[in-house]
């Protein structure tokens, strides 16, 4: 899946750990803040191994400190811990999203879907939801789909950004570059230095043979990330 979800944080771990010697509070308190992730993963750590709370809570720093592996791009270690939130909490559908991200990452895009899927039953309002599962269905060539799906992310999150850029994506694989461009630049009106948007809006001005634009968002792309035409590549599309 393209790029990771804000959510809402909580962490900790025992022995030689600095966080065993917390209180549970400011464990609690450093789960909830992904800035420093060692501190946030020691958190979280000692709130899983003290025994001491409710499977709610235990689901949230499983998923917290799940969040904060995704981030450091440890993959293994992210599904295994949303696996044991969505253990201790069946119904928690922030934990089926972030899960399903972490699929993504690894190209297990059928069980992403199937994640997304049971997070939008357990939650129809979910407009993370939807946009991942948009996401993951255009990387899928499942474009119809997937446009229904972005479409439903801004009905329930109007102008979100993330999801802008993800129907920009789907129109993109359907050779509709001037909805690309229209998507894209309101994505990048508010994020300006997002270098997927910037990508995609290069990729669609050299469709409509607009080659000085093209060339311009995608330097601009590869200036802020290097690795963003091998990322296209990965997901089917090339420059024409």
């Amino acid at each position: 899946m393209q790029r990771l979800f804000a959510v809402m944080l909580l962490v900790a771990m025992a022995g030689a750990n600095p966080a065993a010697g917390q209180t549970s509070e400011h464990n609690w308190e450093r789960c909830q803040d992904p800035s420093d992730r060692q501190a946030a993963i020691d958190a979280c750590t000692a709130l899983i191994q003290s025994g001491g709370e409710t499977p709610g809570r235990l689901a949230v720093a499983f998923n917290n400190r799940g969040y904060t592996y995704r981030r450091q791009g440890l993959n293994d270690s992210a599904i295994a811990d949303f696996t044991e939130a969505i253990k201790a909490d069946p119904r928690y559908a922030l934990a089926l999203v972030n899960r399903a991200d972490a699929y993504s990452a690894i190209d297990q895009f059928d069980r992403a879907i199937a994640d997304l899927d049971r997070a939008i039953q357990i939650d129809p309002e979910s407009a993370p939801a939807f946009n991942d599962r948009c996401w993951t269905r255009a990387i899928r060539g499942a474009l119809n789909e997937a446009l229904a799906d972005c479409d439903e992310a801004l009905r329930l999150r109007p102008h979100a950004a993330v999801t802008l850029d993800s129907r920009g994506f789907v129109y993109l694989r359907l050779d509709r570059p001037e909805l690309a461009i229209a998507d894209y630049d309101a994505a990048l009106a508010q994020r300006p230095t997002a270098a997927t948007s910037l990508y995609g809006r290069g990729l669609a001005h050299l469709r409509q043979r607009d080659l000085a634009d093209g060339a311009r968002d995608i330097e601009a792309a590869e200036r802020i990330r290097p690795d963003i035409a091998a990322q296209f590549r990965r997901w089917g599309m090339t420059t024409p």
